[in-house]
């Protein structure tokens, strides 16, 4: 698609769009602006606008909750709530590798407990085993209100970094 068509197909979704599509248009371009100019890290983590912090070998992604992450019931998406604890629990296992090592899931095990509602979703994580090949984590999400929403276990297969 060339830049004329996409500024065309821009327009045409802006004439028909609702405060809702408009809101939903905004988070999406604001999250590619942030990719473009600010951050190295993935498409998803900027189009969620997600916060993360490494703290005492703990990481935490925060994110808010918006209609693009929402299913049809206005409940976060499993799927999303899987990408979170996914992520956040990957970035704590690159954190605490040394520079010429990274990590694959291997497994991922989730445990949906409560609706996604609120403001934002917070990801803590923590390490339950580190070994010369895996590592193993835990992963809890939790709405505004403190509300744990999902509980997961992830294994990591530690490959050389190319």
């Amino acid at each position: 698609m060339t830049k004329e068509e996409l500024l065309q197909l821009t327009k045409e979704i802006l004439q028909e769009a609702d405060d809702e599509d408009q809101y939903v248009l905004q988070l999406l371009l604001s999250g590619l602006k942030r990719k473009q100019f600010h951050e190295k890290g993935s498409y998803i983590g900027a189009l969620l606008h997600a916060e993360g912090e490494f703290k005492d070998n703990h990481f935490t992604i925060k994110i808010p909750n918006t209609p693009i992450i929402q299913n049809s019931l206005q409940i976060v998406h499993g799927g999303i709530t899987a990408t979170l604890l996914d992520s956040a629990m990957g970035g704590l296992v690159h954190h605490v590798l040394p520079p010429n090592k990274t990590a694959v899931t291997t497994e991922i095990k989730i445990n949906y407990v409560a609706p996604g509602v609120g403001k934002e979703l917070t990801c803590k994580t923590n390490i339950i085993h580190k070994g010369n090949k895996t590592v193993v984590t835990e992963g809890k999400v939790f709405r505004d209100d403190g509300t744990l929403i999902a509980h997961s276990t992830a294994s990591f297969f530690i490959i050389n970094r190319s």
